[in-house]
């Protein structure tokens, strides 16, 4: 990726937030200079002309899937990717301006005319002003339309800064234009509005700019062939963005309609609030969708995963704390009669709204892999049953029946997205607490008159506590990588390498170990091969297979020459450990490349796997050297045979914190996979030769960089671990189930310290490898943990694994393992 997504989140967050920030400064300035009818009028105008955008017929969307995707697509070898682009961009552009053209006078001068007359009760005065304004609007339809296009460019080549840069532009015009002129003393309706477009149109030629910039000024030309496929996934586009409207505005219609206006501004005031929640995840559905058309379909299914319980984790706390205060707040800011009808709105909607807060990752990732039908489908669906629905509801229960249709209309939305984009739904019980908090929450705000104060607070507290515990369980690895991130450009900076190297790519070696691996190697190896970073060589060892693993890669290796390379040697059944180490052993004396990478035989790589960890790498050794043992792992997406996702992040599934990689807590606890390592030779040479008596390779690997040199993880999945019974190791989810099992396994002293001692061994064998390389502090409590037993005084076991920090990940295995050192 071109950018971080974190990144490319908050440009979209401060392009969304700035404006809505503008709006409440403007707005009473707005009412004072212009009156509150004209206000009203110039709203309804500028509404109507952004409903009248469905005529872009989904190109601005389309182009954004279209050119995120180009790079995995089979182009025509008679022109360049940058020529694909230019294309795309210049056809949807003229086909925009002319549909709009066409549509402005056949369709908006027409409506606007029965709106003006008809529908709107407004002065002749004000009427004869909207007439004239109308014309104004005309000309601007077209380039209005545009718009997406425009954004649709910046967006599928992921210049989120140039978008931003762009839209701000042309927003903070339409809203201070305006009012400049109004204080000049012109406020009607026809100056108002040509200089409201005057603002857009800056924004405008900038965005234009920008994506002629971006596209390296392709000469504009129009191609059918080009357009064809546009509107094929734009016309889904286009069905949803007609549909979508009707679902977000008929609420207040129909309320007018059955209650009358008052509700519906007691049902406004709340729900424009809560709309506000939604701005962070718009922000990062946008940042992800270019990500999602790129990848495959595995891959983009992953990120969605990942992004939904993020999502998840940072709404969950903000909608707790708006349930508990929308009455207060309302109270506050509208008096008390007002909050009396309108706070169990705002709590409801905010239930909702956490909910459709999730639904933007499916959605996002169903549009970018070309499945827009399925969403406009489901919009169609939802407008069906909704309808019906809002009327009996309110008729039935006034405004809040309203507030509860909404929220089961994006619930249902919701569990149709998930339902297309997951076979199997066991991520989805991830989000089941989070989901019952916030229902908790809402039933203490509905019925706090039956709570006291001291249990309403301490109740709040817990869940608050619980709803930190979530969001700290999703995000501490992004936070720690972040954190991780700075510190090393600081260090970077201060030992005078503020730049990468400029040098020629360096070659990565993969080295893979097979036993009876026939079914997984012809997937394994073409996810190795196929990787957006070019310089790989990859190393195989066989075990002594009995399924034919030789024969498929003997057949790979004829196939790709010089890049897989097959050891061949009389050894057999060495074992996982052996295998790897013969491997490792081959590449430190035969190979020369500067990285080597672990790899198993069931698994898949994702494509950008050796790219991302590489980047890392080389970050790292900017600030500690080549000469300094590296090792970087990652993340990984478990799955089952047929490669559908059980969970999204191995160490969620494990429950599993990466940055406790210090060198005590991993003689007592595994955190480096070995499928997912990077190494430097300088690790290579340090960790050999592997010595007898270690319970696992990466393992060793593991502790050996974190006592002489650095470890360095990325909070992201770049692989599917394969999960099908046969595994060396595998994943073995972390709950309930787990532990009692594990408490099963060792409710016998004699257990407890059977399992124990195989780390203790680990550990005496690291000591005998580099006891004169450790410091006399690490080497004493090395030894100090390596001589604990039964027969050692229960304060002295203690001390040793929680004092001197020999303890394991997560206060359930450490509340167990304290309970087994104090029985003894």
């Amino acid at each position: 990726m071109k950018r971080h997504i974190a990144v490319s989140t908050l440009l979209n967050l401060s392009g969304r937030a700035l404006p809505a920030l503008l709006l409440l400064v403007t707005t009473p300035l707005y009412l004072h200079l212009i009156g509150v009818s004209r206000y009203g009028a110039m709203a309804i105008l500028w509404l109507a002309l952004g409903y009248f955008g469905v005529f872009d017929l989904g190109l601005g969307r389309a182009v954004a899937q279209r050119i995120a995707r180009l790079p995995r697509m089979a182009l025509d070898s008679s022109t360049t990717l940058k020529q694909h682009r230019g294309d795309i961009f210049w056809t949807a552009l003229i086909a925009s301006l002319v549909t709009a053209s066409a549509a402005s006078l056949a369709l908006f001068w027409p409506l606007m005319e029965v709106m003006i007359h008809q529908v709107l009760h407004i002065s002749p005065e004000l009427r004869t002003e909207a007439e004239r304004s109308v014309w104004v609007l005309l000309t601007f339809l077209p380039i209005a339309t545009t718009l997406s296009v425009l954004m649709g460019t910046l967006e599928g080549t992921e210049r989120f800064d140039f978008l931003n840069v762009g839209q701000l532009t042309g927003l903070v015009g339409y809203q201070i234009l305006p009012l400049g002129v109004a204080v000049l003393g012109h406020v009607t309706l026809p100056w108002l509005m040509s200089a409201a477009i005057l603002g857009r149109l800056f924004g405008a030629g900038l965005l234009f700019w920008f994506c002629e910039k971006v596209l390296d000024f392709p000469r504009p030309r129009f191609q059918w062939r080009v357009l064809k496929p546009l509107l094929r996934y734009g016309g889904w586009i286009t069905v949803s963005a007609i549909i979508s409207p009707i679902l977000n505005i008929t609420d207040r219609f129909f309320i007018g309609a059955r209650l009358g206006m008052t509700y519906v501004a007691h049902y406004v005031v709340p729900f424009n609030m809560v709309m506000y929640a939604g701005i962070l995840p718009q922000s990062l559905a946008t940042a992800l969708f270019p990500c999602y058309a790129m990848l495959e379909e595995g891959e983009a299914k992953a990120m969605m995963w990942s992004a939904l319980r993020i999502i998840a984790a940072v709404m969950t706390p903000l909608v707790l704390i708006g349930i508990w205060l929308m009455r207060g707040f309302l109270t506050w800011w509208l008096g008390a009669a007002f909050a009396a009808q309108s706070a169990l709105v705002g709590e409801l909607l905010l239930v909702g709204i956490w909910i459709n807060a999730l639904a933007h990752a499916p959605y996002g990732f169903l549009q970018a892999q070309g499945r827009a039908d399925l969403t406009a489908k489901f919009h169609l669906l939802e407008l069906v049953i909704y309808l019906p629905l809002l009327w009996w509801a309110i008729a039935m229960w006034g405004i809040a029946g309203a507030a509860v249709v909404w929220d089961g209309r994006v619930l249902l939305d919701l569990g149709l997205l998930l339902l297309v984009s997951q076979r199997i739904w066991i991520p989805v019980f991830s989000l089941v607490p989070m989901l019952l908090l916030i229902v908790l929450a809402f039933v203490m705000a509905w019925q706090h008159t039956r709570i006291p104060m001291h249990w309403f607070i301490a109740i709040a507290a817990i869940l608050w506590f619980l709803a930190l515990v979530h969001t700290r369980r999703f995000t501490s690895g992004w936070m720690t990588f972040f954190r991780n991130r700075l510190q090393d450009r600081r260090r970077a900076a201060h030992a005078g390498h503020g730049e990468t190297e400029r040098v020629s790519p360096p070659m990565v070696a993969v080295l893979m170990a097979v036993y009876n691996g026939a079914r997984f190697l012809d997937s394994q190896v073409a996810s190795i091969l196929a990787q957006s970073y070019s310089q790989i060589r990859l190393y195989v060892r066989d075990d002594g297979s009995t399924d034919g693993s030789v024969d498929i890669l003997r057949a790979m290796v004829e196939q790709y020459p010089g890049q897989i390379i097959l050891l061949q040697d009389e050894e057999k059944h060495l074992g996982v450990i052996g295998n790897f180490h013969r491997l490792l052993r081959t590449a430190s004396q035969s190979g020369s490349e500067p990285y080597l990478m672990l790899a198993d035989q069931d698994d898949v790589w994702f494509a950008d796997k050796v790219e991302v960890t590489l980047q890392e790498m080389r970050q790292t050794e900017r600030w500690v050297g080549k000469d300094t043992p590296v090792l970087v792992h990652t993340d990984l997406c478990v799955t089952n045979t047929n490669l559908d996702i059980l969970d999204p992040s191995f160490w969620h599934y494990q429950h599993l914190d990466p940055g406790h990689d210090d060198l005590r807590q991993l003689c007592m606890q595994n955190m480096v996979t070995g499928c997912t390592v990077m190494m430097n030779r300088a690790l290579l040479q340090k960790a050999l030769p592997i010595p007898e008596g270690i319970l696992m390779h990466d393992w060793w690997l593991g502790l050996v960089a974190s006592a002489f040199g650095v470890i360095r993880f990325i909070p992201q999945a770049t692989m599917f671990y394969r999960q099908h019974g046969n595994n060396d190791t595998g994943a073995k989810k972390f709950g309930p189930t787990y532990v009692m099992r594990a408490f099963l396994r060792i409710k016998s002293n004699t257990e407890f310290w059977r399992l124990l001692q195989r780390n203790q061994r680990q550990v005496a064998v690291f000591l005998a490898s580099f006891h004169g390389d450790l410091s006399p502090d690490k080497a004493k409590d090395l030894q100090r943990f390596a001589s604990m037993s039964a027969h050692t005084r229960v304060m002295e076991r203690l001390q040793t694994v929680f004092i001197r920090r020999f303890c394991r990940h997560g206060w359930i295995r450490n509340l167990g393992l304290a309970m087994r050192l104090a029985i003894g």
